[in-house]
């Protein structure tokens, strides 16, 4: 076969499929993650931590942590003027350097939304995807600290809005789910108003990781 003839991509897959053969999954992991860091993740982590710094964050190198690449814990858990409070567990809550950061980079806008806080169950946890209503076999990116689930919001006022409560009554949540969303540094959240079947009581936020 003469190199101008050759098979495009989607007839090579279609092959394959009519063959029987099952084609490569893509992995699940950001692009360019690997096991241990790559030296590109680790120079990203580096100007990750810059970022911290010129943000003003206060932060503590995390402890070698399962699958996180650049692990940082916040002593206050303060980001700006927004916290970040845990509704169960005592901490230390580590996450990957590039959630710090991208929450950072967006606590300017959400608290000119009139939010104080975030209020998360789950932030770091080593476990698989849930979803509807089973286990898969996907590590979820909660393992590699790049997600946070939102369960509740506290505004100026002391107002805390419930996620699955004050979801449909509150346009603030949704708001504040637009800003995540026309972020480059976070993937699509997911939310009641996206997911309703798996995230009916929070907000999952990813950020991403960029190599």
């Amino acid at each position: 076969m003469l190199a101008s003839e050759a098979v495009p991509p989607f007839a090579i897959v279609l092959l394959a499929l009519l063959g029987g053969a099952t084609p490569p999954k893509r992995p699940n992991m950001p692009v360019g993650w690997t096991w241990p860091p790559s030296f590109a993740m680790r120079a990203a982590g580096e100007e990750c931590l810059g970022r911290l710094d010129a943000a003003g964050v206060d932060h503590r190198p995390g402890s070698a942590t399962k699958k996180i690449a650049t692990p940082v814990v916040l002593p206050t858990m303060q980001i700006g003027a927004l916290v970040l409070t845990p509704r169960k567990g005592t901490g230390p809550h580590p996450m990957d350097c590039q959630l710090a950061a991208g929450l950072a980079e967006l606590a300017p806008a959400l608290v000119a939304l009139g939010v104080r806080g975030l209020q998360f169950r789950t932030l770091h946890e080593y476990r698989m995807v849930r979803k509807n209503g089973r286990t898969t076999n996907i590590l979820s990116r909660h393992g590699i600290g790049l997600a946070i689930d939102v369960f509740g919001v506290e505004l100026d006022d002391g107002t805390v809005l419930e996620i699955e409560d004050d979801w449909q009554g509150a346009p603030v949540l949704a708001a504040i789910v637009a800003v995540f969303a026309a972020s480059p540094r976070f993937r699509t959240p997911l939310s009641p108003g996206n997911d309703l079947r798996n995230h009916a009581d929070h907000v999952h936020l990813e950020a991403h990781l960029r190599i």
